[in-house]
């Protein structure tokens, strides 16, 4: 199993970037998570995060959401990189995910590029 880490500063930076840009009561729980976030990658090329928070166990069921905003950058070799940030059904700190539209593993994001995308299109889901 993968070492608990602290955040990084660019999974610092695009947290609080994201809870600046949504409802202030949502954004402040999670810059509250934030502070109290481990992290641990769970896919070999660290395209999966996920956060676990001092003093808190994340539900086992219910799910996981997405902010409603999310970022767009560039991998190493120039492959769009998007970057989505889910919280646990209880609206808690839950996975920092990152989704390579080429083939092939995340190389390293260039941070520099990256771009925030408000009200991303809904995902399909399909009917319960």
């Amino acid at each position: 199993m993968t070492m608990l880490r602290n955040l990084s500063d660019h999974e610092r930076s695009f947290i609080t970037a994201i809870a600046n840009r949504i409802d202030p009561g949502v954004g402040d729980r999670l810059l509250s998570d934030m502070e109290v976030a481990r992290a641990r990658p769970t896919l070999a090329d660290g395209s999966i995060i996920r956060f676990e928070l001092d003093g808190y166990d994340h539900p086992t069921r219910g799910g996981q959401d997405l902010f409603p905003v999310e970022g767009s950058m560039l991998d190493q070799d120039g492959s769009k990189v998007d970057v989505l940030l889910f919280n646990d059904s209880n609206d808690r700190l839950y996975e920092l995910e990152f989704v390579r539209w080429d083939l092939g593993d995340l190389i390293c994001p260039d941070w520099t590029t990256l771009t925030y995308v408000p009200n991303p299109p809904e995902v399909w889901r399909p009917e319960s």
